[in-house]
């Protein structure tokens, strides 16, 4: 085996990730594995991300998550540019702030969903949580994630861990109020314990790729604890 086989084999073990597209294996990864390191990725300047209107720009977020997916080995569809979807939830601080999605499928007459999240190092998903819409048929949604690559750190209701894994970004920390922490890495599971329960997610420094699976997620239906936010 080459050199450079090899330390393409030692990347995908660390992330887990086998496979093209949607077709995802865990490894499991050895002793012998180097721990993941936080990847190589072009400058993840804030300003990068805005135009000079200070709107966001959503190609230049796809071309920093795309970066990232290379990086690590995360083999993909090239057609994931149409599909996969970013935010920066409005509040204009993208690398701190934001992620990208890419859905499988979301299928409201049978109730399920699957999608790919993709977080750079230490990007927050806001503190949410997604409510029933009774005329619309949808149900509070339930949701359980598995980490492919990297690290995240999952935070739900109870009690809270006395000394969080991460540093909350000071501009949203007075917006989180639940902090039982569950940390995540690779192959390690978790999700809500009930419908309406209030989390929040912030990836580790080498970033996250997690596969989420749920019941039907509708964007009408997450509610935020920052007002400020915007989808």
């Amino acid at each position: 085996m080459s050199s450079n086989e090899l330390k393409m084999g030692r990347r995908a073990a660390c992330a887990g990730i086998l496979g093209m597209g949607g077709g995802l294996l865990l490894a499991s990864p050895s002793s012998a594995e180097p721990a993941c390191q936080k990847p190589k990725l072009p400058g993840l300047k804030n300003s990068r991300f805005y135009g000079t209107d200070g709107k966001f720009d959503p190609e230049a977020a796809k071309d920093a998550y795309l970066a990232f997916l290379d990086a690590v080995g995360y083999r993909y569809n090239p057609k994931i540019r149409e599909t996969v979807w970013v935010t920066d939830f409005g509040l204009g601080r993208f690398t701190e702030v934001g992620l990208a999605a890419n859905f499988w499928i979301d299928d409201q007459k049978w109730n399920y969903a699957t999608c790919d999240v993709f977080l750079l190092p230490n990007q927050m998903i806001p503190e949410h949580w997604h409510v029933a819409l009774e005329s619309e048929g949808v149900k509070a949604k339930m949701e359980s994630w598995v980490v492919r690559y990297g690290s995240t750190f999952a935070y739900g209701e109870g009690e809270p861990t006395p000394k969080l894994s991460v540093k909350i970004h000071p501009s949203e920390a007075k917006h989180v109020t639940v902090m039982h922490e569950t940390p995540l890495r690779l192959g390690e599971v978790t999700g809500i314990q009930r419908p309406l329960e209030v989390h929040w997610q912030q990836a580790g420094p080498e970033g996250a790729i997690v596969t989420e699976t749920s019941t039907y997620h509708s964007g009408a239906a997450i509610r935020f604890t920052n007002p400020n936010i915007k989808l």
